[in-house]
């Protein structure tokens, strides 16, 4: 299951929906939570926007794919 918003490089999904997936080891854009919202006690960095060394992986990550956006079957242009 994933959820397709925008016409960026990445796919969001649930990380619940996939085996053995890796433990998350940032939160980003924790300003957009609801207050009074609580995050677990879990020592995963949270930042109140999208912190530099995120967007260098995005970055680095996407010239991997030779800035090119992924097509996925099922999914319209």
């Amino acid at each position: 299951m994933f959820a397709d918003f925008t016409k960026g490089f990445w796919v969001s999904i649930y990380r619940d929906r996939v085996t053995d997936a890796p433990a998350p080891s940032m939160r980003v854009m924790t300003s957009d939570v609801p207050d009074g919202a609580t995050f677990p006690d879990d020592g995963v960095s949270r930042f109140r926007s999208r912190p530099g060394k995120f967007l260098i992986k995005l970055l680095t990550t996407w010239a991997a794919m030779g800035f090119h956006n992924p097509r996925l079957a099922g999914v319209p242009d």
